[in-house]
């Protein structure tokens, strides 16, 4: 990847070393990332006002993030995760967290594209 913003959504050296430099496991991986069920359900939680469940799917998603070394989203639900543990998510951090989904998994989808071309 290169650029900076992308450089700060996904740290690609080290996610590539937490798989020992196995792109292609890499690529699968974000591939399941996209896929995850665990965004639409912390909307859900969050609609329902469930906030004890909103810090439990932020948690989940964290830790996914920290293991796929997209660290902007990394971030970003470990703000909503302790905010949630506090009491309830400011709507600030909630509208942060969003916009760095969108852009964490259009860089994702990019990098799965150059990691599969190079294969």
């Amino acid at each position: 990847m290169g650029g900076e913003i992308a450089d700060a959504i996904i740290d690609l050296e080290e996610g590539l070393g937490r798989v020992r430099g196995n792109r292609k496991l890499y690529g699968k991986m974000l591939g399941m990332f996209l896929k995850g069920q665990e965004f639409d359900a912390l909307e859900a939680a969050l609609k329902a006002g469930d906030n004890s469940q909103a810090g439990d799917l932020a948690h989940t998603i964290k830790g996914i993030t920290g293991n796929l070394s997209l660290t902007a989203l990394f971030k970003a639900s470990t703000q909503l995760m302790n905010e949630f543990r506090a009491g309830q998510a400011a709507e600030e951090s909630l509208a942060n967290y969003r916009e760095i989904l969108v852009k964490t998994k259009a860089e994702v989808e990019a990098l799965i594209a150059q990691l599969a071309s190079e294969g």
